[in-house]
C-alpha cells in the first residue's frame, strides 16, 4: 500500500494511501518526489500543506507557500491540481499525486477511457465548458470493483482482517459482502495492508469476500494535469 521512494530516502513521512497526513511538517513544501507500488504503479508526488480540511481523492491547487486548497469550480483558471491521496485536516502536511493513477473524488462516474471536468469544489464528473482537467483521463468508472477474497469478518467489530494486503483499496472506498453492513467504507488501512477499520462493525463472523466499489471516486490517470485555461 505504500509507495516505495525510488530517489534518495526522504525520512518518516510514507507515500501511501494508508491515512498518513502528519501535523508536523517533515520536508521542505513543494519537495517532489517519485516512487512505485504494485499495484498504482509509478507515480509522482508534491508535499503540501492543507490549507483547509480536504476529503480523500479531491482535486487541489497550491499557492506561492503551497499551501494546498480544493480547485475552485471556476472555469477556465489554467491552474496545475494534484489529487489528495488521505483525508487532511486544515494544517497537515502530506503527499499529492500529480501524475500516476489515482483515486479521484467525483459527484458522478466517468467511463474509462473519457475525459473528466470539474462539477464541485475538488470534485470532478462530466466535462464542461471550461472546466475540464487537461491531461487526466478516467481508467475506471465509480462502478469499479476490487474484490478480497478470504477476508476474516468478527460481528461487532470494525476490524478485517485480509489474507492478501489491500492493494486497489483506498481510505473512503465502499465496502460490500456477508457480515458486511450497508453504507460501509473504509477508514484506515495498516501499514502492511493486511488489517482494515471500516466505519461500520461486522454483522456476522466468518472468512467471507469482500467487494470494494469505487463509489464516490473514479480511478483516473493524471500527467500533471492542470484545469482548462481561457480558449479565445
Amino acid at each position: 500500500m505504500a509507495f516505495a521512494n525510488i530517489n534518495a530516502n526522504i525520512g518518516n513521512q510514507p507515500v501511501s494511501f494508508s491515512n498518513d497526513p502528519d501535523s508536523t511538517q517533515r520536508h521542505v513544501l513543494g519537495r517532489e518526489i517519485s516512487g512505485v507500488d504494485p499495484y498504482w504503479g509509478g507515480g509522482k508526488f508534491i508535499y503540501l500543506k492543507a490549507g483547509e480540511a480536504i476529503d480523500m481523492g479531491e482535486l487541489n491547487v497550491w499557492d506561492k507557500d503551497f499551501n494546498a486548497t480544493n480547485v475552485p469550480n471556476t472555469a477556465n483558471t489554467g491552474r496545475p491540481v494534484a489529487a489528495a491521496i488521505y483525508p487532511m485536516a486544515s494544517g497537515d502536511y502530506g503527499w499529492f499525486c500529480v501524475e500516476g493513477e489515482v483515486p479521484v473524488a467525483a459527484t458522478a462516474s466517468v467511463a474509462a477511457g473519457t475525459t473528466f471536468g470539474l462539477t464541485g469544489a475538488g470534485t470532478v464528473g462530466a466535462v464542461t465548458n471550461g472546466k475540464q482537467i487537461l491531461n487526466a483521463v478516467s481508467v475506471l468508472a465509480s462502478t469499479g470493483t476490487v474484490v478480497k477474497a478470504n477476508t476474516t469478518t468478527v460481528s461487532g467489530s470494525n476490524v478485517l482482517r485480509l489474507s492478501d494486503p489491500a492493494d486497489g483499496w483506498f481510505y473512503g472506498i465502499a465496502l460490500s459482502g456477508t457480515g458486511i453492513a450497508a453504507n460501509t467504507t473504509v477508514t484506515g488501512i495498516s501499514d502492511d495492508g493486511r488489517t482494515v477499520t471500516m466505519n461500520n462493525n461486522a454483522t456476522a463472523s466468518g472468512s467471507v469476500t469482500v467487494t470494494g466499489t469505487y463509489t464516490g471516486f473514479i480511478k483516473a490517470q493524471l500527467s500533471r494535469s492542470f484545469v482548462q485555461g481561457q480558449v479565445s
